[in-house]
């Protein structure tokens, strides 16, 4: 009987159950700085393995995820079935887009459009850019749901802000002040193992963010929710959030948003 192999090589085709089927995904790509790991979701459920995957890995439906498939491997929710060479062109998306801006409902009102090292803000995206692949880490439950309903990167693009009116001077009216009072801001990380989350949750800590840890609801992952004060009218949780995002994907989490206390206004 041959023995399963638990660590991960680029160009390994992983074994995914849904209910819906057998999914497959190619990995295609590994680096540590920056920490990104890429799949290309091929299409299609099937009932039972195929016995070649050639044609399933040339198809041109399939693609770009960014998926921590080494941690999925060696923790056995995919099987390692196959493996394919990974062609260059085929390892990593050559244009992909990521969130840029959003609200405090989570929905995108601008995106990047990331093409080597240029970057490029949209707040509407063009048909084309609709079809760029996403920099956004799926954890394995995120990525079994995506698959089971036939997610693609075109079904999401955000929701770009309503263009304003034009007013003139004489209808404008005086804005209100703002208020200045200290907001307090949760951010909810997920991690697929203890020890990732201890290791983010220790630094963050070290930093002076309240922390907690714990298991997540589901029971699959470690939640560590970071707890902190910020001014309505300083640009600090933008930063705070771009950082937390980047130590998310460093340790094969996912950094999945914020929220912020409502403190009720003078009756």
């Amino acid at each position: 009987m041959t023995k399963r192999r638990k660590r991960a090589r680029l160009g390994d085709v992983l074994e995914v159950s849904t209910p819906r089927g057998l999914a497959y995904i190619h990995y295609t790509y590994f680096t540590y700085q920056p920490y990104r790991e890429v799949i290309r979701v091929l299409p299609g459920f099937f009932t039972e393995r195929p016995a070649d995957f050639t044609a399933l890995v040339d198809s041109p439906e399939a693609f770009f995820a960014f998926y921590p498939a080494r941690v999925a491997v060696s923790q056995g929710a995919v099987e390692i079935v196959a493996h394919h060479p990974v062609p260059p062109e085929k390892a990593f998306p050559a244009v992909y887009r990521r969130a840029g801006a959003s609200n405090r409902e989570g929905r995108i009102l601008a995106w990047i459009i990331c093409e080597g090292t240029k970057e490029t803000l949209v707040r509407e995206l063009s048909e084309e850019q609709r079809y760029l692949p996403i920099f956004s880490i799926f954890l394995h439950d995120s990525l079994v749901s995506a698959l089971t309903e036939e997610w693609r990167p075109e079904h999401d693009i955000g929701i770009p802000p309503e263009p304003q009116a034009t007013v003139t001077p004489a209808q404008q009216e005086p804005k209100p002040s703002k208020d200045s009072t200290p907001q307090r801001v949760q951010h909810f990380l997920y991690f697929p193992s203890a020890k990732a989350s201890k290791a983010v949750a220790d630094q963050l800590s070290a930093r002076g963010f309240q922390v907690e840890r714990r298991k997540s609801a589901e029971g699959k992952n470690w939640l560590v929710l970071v707890g902190h004060t910020v001014s309505p009218e300083a640009s600090e949780l933008d930063s705070v959030r771009d950082t937390l995002e980047r130590l998310a994907q460093e340790h094969s989490g996912e950094y999945d948003g914020h929220e912020i206390e409502v403190t009720p206004g003078p009756a």
